[in-house]
Formats: structure tokens, C-alpha cells, sequence
């Protein structure tokens, strides 16, 4: 945690109380993709009102708290995701092609500013592990199959 020269200003209580703390225990309610997670944090720290006593969740524990949310639901990271872009010689855009996104989303999961949802987490997971499931996607196996039958050419393959 970056630490502060001056206290900050709570938003509740309007008084400069907000100081940096570390929780020793933290158990935190997330929700994510419709579901609930509680998450167990050790050593949490958060900058905290010494009035209210209520917590103020900066940048970094914002990434703790995410991090430990990828945990709880068994997502795939942002590093396992660029990893494995990497592995099998994809750019992003070649890679948010093939899996029909924007590369700006898929840049937000590579960097961890958005979490992806369980149904994308399986599908990449699908995509990374399987030649068949990247050649029913890539863009030249649709082209194959449109020159080879007349049926997949009219129904876009």
C-alpha cells in the first residue's frame, strides 16, 4: 500500500480520518456472475475512517480482492490467459478474432481490470486446450468449409 503523506477525507463523515490499516482477518461477500462468494483474507490491508470505522477500498486492494474472487470461483488469471494467448502464437487481436470480442476486452482480462464471466472462462479454457475447438472457430476453417459444400456456404460457415 502506497503510504499516504496526510490522511484522507471520509466520504460519510466529511472528517480527514481515513488512514491506512491492515486487517488481520477479512471475510468479504462478493458477488460475481449471479453467484455469491465469501472470501477469507489474511492480512487485508484497506484504508479505514477512524470515525466510522468504515473501510475504503483503494487500487491495491481493489486487485486483492479481485484476485481472491478469481480464486473463490476458479476463473482463469489474467496471467494464465496471456500465457496461454502466448503459447500458441496468437496476438490479441488474432485471438479476440477467433473468439469473436473486442481485443479491448480481451485486454481488460489480460490486465485484470475486468473479470471474465464463468461461460467465457470455459469457453477459453475449450479454445486454449483443443486444436478442434480453435479450427471450428479460426476464420479459415470457415473459409474451407464454405468452398467445400454449398450448405456451409449458405449458412455462413
Amino acid at each position: 500500500m502506497t503510504p499516504l503523506s496526510s490522511p484522507r477525507k471520509c466520504l460519510s463523515c466529511r472528517e480527514t480520518q481515513v488512514l491506512p490499516t491492515v486487517l488481520p482477518s477479512h471475510i468479504e461477500e462478493m458477488e460475481h456472475d449471479g453467484r455469491k462468494y465469501s472470501v477469507a483474507l489474511a492480512d487485508f490491508r484497506v484504508l479505514k475512517c477512524q470515525n466510522r470505522g468504515e473501510l475504503v477500498v483503494d487500487d491495491e486492494a481493489d486487485e486483492v480482492l479481485a484476485k481472491a474472487l478469481r480464486d473463490a470461483a476458479g476463473l482463469l488469471t489474467p496471467a494464465e490467459i496471456r500465457r496461454s494467448r502466448e503459447s500458441l502464437g496468437y496476438t490479441r487481436q488474432q485471438l479476440a478474432d477467433s473468439l469473436r470480442i473486442s481485443m479491448f476486452t480481451l485486454s481488460r482480462w489480460e490486465t485484470g481490470v475486468q473479470i471474465l464471466q464463468r461461460a467465457m472462462d470455459a469457453f477459453l479454457r475449450v479454445f486454449f486446450r483443443s486444436a478442434e475447438a480453435r479450427s471450428v472457430l479460426g476464420a479459415r476453417a470457415r473459409e474451407d468449409a464454405a468452398a467445400a459444400t454449398p450448405a456451409a456456404a449458405a449458412i455462413g460457415f
